[in-house]
């Protein structure tokens, strides 16, 4: 797994394609334009590390929820990643033959009634569990549950026709396991989750698919000087 905590420049801005360079310009806002630039410039940067293609070459496309995919021919086959950002951090996650998810979310930026939101969005139990804690403990598991959600949710490629309430986490430490609700149609022996805090401010969860003889290995490490070397800052 990448992260990287960009600049506010156009770092990389020349290796976005015709139809990522005209979204990038929609943008009103910059820090939202900032934060997309960032994400593709990661993505086509980490992506270059696993096989022979420069990182302008990569193409994409999109699944019928949304969920973009490689579509480069020299790509290596079942080569998949998974992307999320927030403003100041992007988070890239790599993988082989295997279905995966990520998701950062900056506990900064936004502090919600996390109860309010939890009776919306989580299952019965999280509600409650959640409820259960101390006041200062509140705040935190609810992202590290909403994080938890959200890399599951983009592991499965279907979008929120899953159902946030139908599926329960319980975070221990820096993993957590799930329980789905009778009738869901998955295994929870199946997937592994884990927790990362890079620093205080972020909080990121990843959802990855466990296959028979190989137990996923994940290994956070900061792109800043990878993207340094491939994706030059403008002149």
């Amino acid at each position: 797994m990448w992260w990287w905590r960009p600049d506010t420049s156009q770092h990389g801005i020349a290796l976005l394609s015709a139809d990522e360079l005209t979204r990038y310009h929609r943008y009103q806002v910059p820090q939202a334009a900032q934060t997309y630039l960032a994400a593709r410039v990661l993505l086509r940067s980490v992506l270059s590390t696993y096989c022979s293609v420069a990182p302008a070459d990569w193409r994409f496309e999109t699944n019928p929820w949304g969920r973009p995919r490689i579509a480069t021919a020299k790509a290596p086959a079942g080569l998949i990643f998974n992307l999320s950002h927030k403003p100041g951090c992007v988070v890239c996650l790599i993988g082989y033959g295997r279905e995966l998810g990520v998701d950062v979310e900056d506990t900064a930026a936004n502090r919600p009634n996390v109860l309010e939101l939890a009776e919306r969005f989580f299952s019965a139990s999280e509600a409650a569990a959640l409820k259960a804690l101390p006041l200062e403990r509140q705040f935190d598991r609810f992202y590290d549950l909403w994080t938890l959600k959200e890399s599951y949710i983009k592991a499965r490629g279907l979008g929120l026709s899953l159902g946030l309430s139908r599926f329960s986490f319980t975070p221990a430490g820096n993993t957590a396991t799930v329980r789905f609700d009778p009738g869901f149609q998955d295994d929870p022996e199946a997937w592994d989750f884990r927790l990362f805090h890079p620093d205080t401010q972020y909080v990121i969860a990843t959802a990855v698919e466990r296959l028979p003889g190989l137990p996923p290995v994940i290994e956070m490490r900061d792109a800043a000087e990878l993207i340094a070397q491939l994706a030059p800052p403008p002149l």
